[in-house]
């Protein structure tokens, strides 16, 4: 078929006025009212002369309307059947185009078939971790992208997630898991090691308030045990003077009673005549003597009765 192309011919319409008569008219019209002041005695002349300048600018816009009107006549004739003409292309142009967007459409569905069966080669067990919708670039659908660079960027998309896995549980933390759901989120390792390191931070303050909370109380605890052990030693060594001053007591009371027994069988011997009986009580100093040594511990109070004992029975003594 004979290409037939659309000859469109025109004429320069021309439109004319007397630009310069008129713009001189209304200058000099208008020089009238420079300045002008009006008072209420003059309101009606100024509502005329109002009137009689827009019904001037009303004319000169009604012409410049009609002008136009007539000017723009032949095209407003010419445009409906050139527009006609434009709409003849319409139908071939959409039967064309939608079976070039079914083309394209069933492109498009084969390559991302591609894709997902790439992502799932190379990705495999991390699919959890990077989800294909994480990692999908909508140029990979483009007709000029090879497979080769799809398999390439999903890859090294992989290879990062596997490093990112091992460094992480390499870290041996107790926010592992967490750490992880970082990952997932952002798919940045340095803000997963981030979020380690902020627990780990945070666990080795507790444990050190902890250990100084137990170094207090084993502080505290020795101090008690040495209040206590100290309470313990000041009452026994009172329990002991008490022990000491209650045998000084008794063996003061004995050495009383001996005496005030002593003295009254001495008085008795005497109320009686009984000299047998006070030199029973009295030693024979003719008979024959011997020294004995003998080593008792007593306190001073029962040195000082022993002593005195030794001399109410006549016994020579000497402390050595």
């Amino acid at each position: 078929m004979t290409e037939v192309r659309a000859v469109i011919t025109q004429q320069e319409g021309t439109v004319s006025c007397n630009f310069e008569e008129v713009e001189a008219y209304i200058k000099d019209l208008l020089k009238e009212y420079d300045g002008a002041i009006f008072t209420e005695e003059s309101k009606g002349y100024a509502k005329k002369e109002l009137a009689k300048l827009r019904a001037e600018k009303k004319e000169l816009n009604d012409n410049l309307r009609d002008a136009k009107k007539k000017y723009m006549a032949p095209w407003d004739t010419f445009e409906p059947n050139v527009k006609e003409l434009i709409n003849l292309f319409d139908e071939p142009i959409t039967l064309i185009d939608g079976q070039v967007k079914a083309f394209e459409e069933d492109r498009i569905a084969q390559k991302k078939a591609l894709i997902e069966a790439i992502y799932t080669e190379l990705v495999g067990d991390l699919a959890d971790i990077i989800p294909l919708e994480r990692i999908y670039n909508p140029k990979w659908e483009n007709a000029t992208t090879k497979e080769k660079a799809i398999r390439e960027e999903v890859l090294a998309q992989a290879t990062a997630a596997r490093i990112a896995l091992d460094t992480i549980r390499g870290m041996r933390s107790d926010a592992e898991s967490k750490a992880l759901d970082v990952y997932k989120q952002t798919l940045s390792l340095p803000e997963a090691i981030s979020c380690i390191n902020a627990y780990e931070a945070q666990k080795a303050e507790i444990l050190r308030k902890e250990q100084e909370r137990q170094r207090e109380e084993e502080l505290e605890r020795i101090r008690r045990e040495e209040r206590e052990k100290l309470e313990a030693e000041r009452k026994a060594l009172e329990e002991r003077e008490a022990q000491r001053r209650a045998a000084e007591e008794a063996l003061e009371e004995q050495r009383r009673q001996l005496e005030a027994e002593k003295q009254a069988a001495v008085e008795h011997a005497r109320e009686t005549g009984a000299q047998e009986v006070i030199e029973s009580l009295t030693p024979d100093t003719e008979e024959d003597t011997q020294l004995y040594e003998y080593r008792v511990a007593l306190s001073k109070k029962g040195k000082e009765a022993f002593e005195m004992y030794l001399d109410s029975v006549g016994i020579d003594w000497e402390m050595i």
